[in-house]
């Protein structure tokens, strides 16, 4: 071959070359008749996952497969939304996704009815988050929360009232304050559904630290003494294997036993591992045995009721593109690119049988 022409298939390769996934992938397995969901049901136990919306039509594999592996999925509470315009609600998506979950007999996870300042429609960004009264936002506050809420009904296994309460999640703590806002939300939740109301936090990618842990489970005692129905508690597990500490799973069942101690049910809402750096075969055996361990020791606590992974397929998930820190090599969950069932995948059923086993 000329050298030009050296060049050019150089150049081409990219476009065409499509690297196989670093993982082995067992083609017994890949079609093997077990699933995730076989072994929940028996348990008892929710495994949930979702598609997201812009590619829920066109991913008819992908909706068999959710069906197929998972007993949940998830629907976005957010006001930007739902409420893209004030007091008009749309739930043409959140009708999507409970359609689809009543046809095969799943539950919903309700994510974030108050959360932080960039997840606020734009109408509300049309003046600054100062000029807005308490009393505006008491009453915005409320209408929010009970028309989701009511819309949504009893399918929903949770609903993570407020999210990740240890920043200022905007404009609502600077009019109330982070325990009155926080009170407010889940009164007015409560008013209107008696599925369970869950307060959901982040506790970083090393692991729950007990520090943080122990100022969680703090401000939840202290709430619910003040008559704050605050059923459950939820802790996204963004975990990455190259920071994990070694004692990260001791810190996970000392946050259980907190939530135990504080009369409060546990839910996983949000987990992926990021597989490091190295996208090597030893790093996707590293991240199916912190998928084995975390599931194995939610399952080993009768208070830990389930466990939501974020997002169905590698390509689809978002620590690729967010804002801070993007890993584009992220690899994080259960199914490849194709939808392969990954190491991981395996992590988490072998946790299930286990778990079934035993009973």
């Amino acid at each position: 071959m000329k050298p030009i022409g050296i060049l050019l298939a150089l150049l081409l390769m990219p476009v065409f070359w499509n690297p196989a996934p670093a993982y082995a992938v067992d083609k017994d397995k890949g079609q093997d008749s077990e699933t995730l969901r076989q072994y929940a049901d028996r348990l008892g136990f929710i495994i949930g996952s979702k598609i997201r919306p812009k590619s829920w039509d066109e991913d008819k594999q992908g909706r068999d497969i959710l069906a197929r592996e998972f007993n949940a999925t998830t629907v976005m509470g957010m006001m930007n939304t739902v409420e893209r315009q004030p007091g008009r609600f749309n739930f043409n998506m959140m009708d999507r996704t409970i359609d689809f979950a009543k046809d095969h007999h799943m539950k919903v996870w309700g994510s974030a009815l108050i959360y932080r300042q960039d997840s606020l429609p734009d109408w509300m960004h049309e003046r600054p988050m100062r000029a807005w009264n308490p009393k505006e936002l008491d009453d915005i506050m409320k209408k929010h929360i009970q028309t989701v809420v009511r819309h949504g009904g009893d399918i929903f296994y949770g609903w993570g009232v407020v999210n990740e309460p240890n920043n200022r999640n905007e404009p609502w703590e600077s009019a109330f304050g982070k325990e009155e806002y926080i009170s407010k939300a889940f009164r007015y939740a409560r008013e209107a559904t008696s599925v369970p109301l869950v307060l959901n936090e982040t506790f970083g990618h090393a692991g729950a630290e007990r520090g943080k842990t122990d100022d969680f489970f703090k401000l939840v005692k202290h709430l619910k003494s003040q008559g704050v129905p605050i059923d459950g508690v939820g802790t996204e597990m963004h975990l990455e294997a190259d920071q994990l500490k070694p004692n990260y799973l001791d810190e996970f069942r000392y946050w259980l036993d907190q939530a135990r101690d504080a009369g409060t049910t546990v839910y996983i809402t949000e987990m992926d591992v990021y597989q490091g750096p190295s996208s090597s075969t030893g790093a996707f055996e590293t991240q199916k045995k912190i998928y084995h361990d975390v599931t194995a020791a939610c399952l080993a606590d009768s208070n830990c009721k389930a466990i939501n992974i974020w997002d169905l397929e590698d390509r689809d998930t978002w620590l690729a593109t967010k804002k801070r820190d993007a890993h584009p090599d992220a690899k994080p969950v259960l199914f490849g690119d194709g939808y392969e069932k990954k190491p991981a995948y395996y992590g988490v059923l072998e946790a299930l049988k286990e778990a079934a086993a035993k009973k």
